[in-house]
């Protein structure tokens, strides 16, 4: 028989679980590259004249596709199936709509000033909106994590 009690057994079970919701070092700076890139949309389709170029679909494409093969591989290399819809983690889905909510406004709020043609109040917006967001998914993710290691998760 084992000398470890069984409840201390299940919290090391959830921690070394729990050490799958966190991201490595690269997945984040390459998201925040991405996030700036893709909140600037407007800013950069207004300076190239780009806005009906198909190449920018097809980067936006790349971007998801690439982002769904990481999570993908990661879920094959390891063996961890973590629940992937937010409301399977109850305290992290606020701060997912938050990020979510916070994410439309600064895309809406952007798009507003290059129409307005305020580009340098929107180039001043920017890097608000992506710290902003950035911050509120490195929340999301600390949340997802401690729900994971308190066995809050539902199916």
């Amino acid at each position: 028989m084992s000398e470890v009690p069984e409840l201390d057994q299940v919290a090391y079970a959830r921690r070394r679980l729990a050490a799958h919701a966190r991201l490595p070092l690269g997945y984040w700076v390459f998201y925040g590259v991405a996030l700036v890139a893709l909140a600037g949309l407007p800013l950069w389709t207004s300076w190239l004249g780009a806005a009906d170029h198909p190449l920018v679909s097809w980067g936006v494409a790349a971007l998801g596709i690439a982002s769904a093969g990481y999570s993908w591989n990661r879920r094959r290399r390891t063996g961890v199936h973590l629940p992937k819809r937010i409301g399977a983690y109850p305290s992290a889905r606020p701060w997912w709509l938050a990020g979510l909510a916070l994410t439309l406004a600064g895309f809406g709020a952007i798009f507003t000033l290059v129409a307005q043609d305020l580009r340098p109040v929107a180039y001043g917006v920017l890097p608000v909106v992506a710290i902003a967001v950035f911050a509120l998914q490195l929340k999301t993710r600390s949340a997802m994590e401690r729900d994971l290691q308190e066995g809050r998760v539902r199916p």
